[in-house]
């Protein structure tokens, strides 16, 4: 077996993975866009890239570009391909099975980047977001929306989310 690295995976591949591996809050549950994966992505990438932060973003955002959408949706479906997420809806927690078509099943066509796909290397996916920290033009960026993210987190787990009844 190869061990995937980083440098192994196109630079949108490598942005994308290393932002869902943050775990930061979905946009649906922040009830604020610019913490979906795609807006999160397109703005690491273009500063990684010495670009406007806004250079992936639709007339400013936090809707990202439909070329964007695009070539990242393609990024998503690669790592899938590759076994190193799964952007496909997960069966429900009641269904234990081995069956690799229900643990992991097939990306829909148009990946939902406010749905934080299942990691399976989660070893590359953590190289991918301290590759994303350690860069001092993404670090003040991410590190914001990381730290907005938690103390969202904190307010839904007060309220009961995610709590077993």
């Amino acid at each position: 077996m190869t061990l995937i690295t980083p440098a192994d995976l196109t630079a949108i591949e490598r942005t994308y993975l290393g932002v869902v591996a943050t775990g930061i809050v979905p946009g649906s549950l922040a009830k604020d866009d610019t913490f979906r994966a795609d807006y999160l992505t397109a703005v690491c990438l273009a500063i990684q890239e010495g670009k406007p932060r806004d250079s992936y973003l639709e007339q400013g955002g936090p809707a990202v570009s439909a070329a964007f959408h695009q070539a990242l949706n393609a990024a998503a479906h690669a790592l899938d391909a590759r076994g190193i997420i799964s952007a496909g809806t997960p069966a429900p927690v009641e269904v234990l099975s081995l069956d690799p078509d229900v643990v992991r099943p097939p990306a829909p066509h148009m990946i939902d980047f406010d749905q934080a796909p299942r990691l399976f290397d989660r070893r590359l996916a953590q190289e991918c977001m301290e590759t994303l920290f350690q860069d001092r033009a993404v670090y003040p960026f991410l590190m914001g929306r990381y730290q907005d993210s938690g103390e969202i987190w904190g307010r839904l787990y007060k309220d009961g989310y995610g709590r077993w009844r």
